[in-house]
């Protein structure tokens, strides 16, 4: 009898422990579980003061590398502002965006201390603009076009106009003048076709007043148009023939002028016979 006593004692203890111990259990697990709550919703707390703050914004966004765009194009391009928040920011899907754009070659954003977003791009060359269609187009070094319109009208004045090519002469021309630096393709004004010279009939009319012609094939010789002209050149605007064989260059009279002294020359023959025939 006693010993059925004290097993119903010690089953019950056993229960009780068993009881203890989930309870315990539960307290734990509840304990804890205010303890996470109560950091996430510190956490939160903090992270919305500081997402509704200026702090949270883009500080200032610069655009680097970029010869023809304005920055502020590049910077629209990005669809950043300083209404941006910085940590949101993913500099790869700015840069995807960036990149739609055809005169963009590549780009690379980055992320800087002081919540600075810095954009570097490197642009396609732009060899120069003609009229297509009754629109004014660019010309890429690829060969791609891009159409001018109000908002990207100001970068024809880093292009020069070509007309009075073919289609085919065109597309050499545009060959050619890739070789050339941007710089130098900068510095031309306008590029004509000049019947009246037969090998050298790519007239170039440069920004500072001088004239070059030369052949497609000589446009290459550009590269060294300022070591030519402080080389040939006396501070009077000139006209410059470029050899695309030899890669000789030199100065004369320019076309124009040829053509007067050969009709002066001619009216002086004229008035020279005339006299003979009024003596006789």
């Amino acid at each position: 009898m006693l010993d059925d006593k004290q097993k119903l004692l010690d089953k019950n203890i056993l229960i009780n422990m068993r009881k203890k111990r989930k309870t315990d259990s539960a307290y734990e697990k509840a304990r804890k579980l205010c303890f996470f709550l109560s950091i996430l919703f510190s956490l939160l707390i903090i992270g919305s003061i500081y997402y509704f703050s200026e702090y949270s914004h883009i500080y200032r966004i610069t655009a680097t590398g970029n010869v023809y765009l304005k920055d502020s194009d590049i910077i629209k391009m990005s669809g950043l502002s300083v209404d941006s928040r910085y940590l949101l920011t993913v500099p790869k899907l700015v840069e995807k965006k960036i990149k739609e754009n055809k005169l963009i070659e590549d780009c690379k954003v980055s992320l800087k201390d002081g919540r600075l977003v810095e954009i570097n791009v490197r642009e396609k060359k732009i060899i120069g603009y003609l009229p297509e269609n009754g629109l004014n187009v660019l010309i890429l070094e690829d060969n791609e076009r891009i159409p001018v319109n109000k908002e990207n009208m100001y970068l024809i004045n880093a292009a020069p106009l070509i007309e009075g090519f073919s289609e085919e002469e065109t597309i050499l021309l545009e060959k050619q003048l890739s070789l050339c630096d941007y710089k130098i393709i900068n510095e031309i004004s306008e590029i004509h076709y000049y019947p009246d010279l037969k090998y050298q009939y790519v007239e170039l009319i440069m920004r500072d007043g001088n004239y070059v012609f030369t052949s497609p094939y000589g446009l290459s010789i550009l590269n060294h148009f300022y070591d030519i002209e402080s080389s040939l050149s006396s501070g009077v605007k000139r006209c410059y023939y470029f050899e695309d064989i030899s890669g000789n260059a030199y100065t004369t009279a320019c076309p124009w002028e040829e053509i007067e002294e050969e009709e002066k020359s001619e009216e002086d023959n004229k008035e020279d016979t005339s006299e003979e025939e009024d003596d006789e």
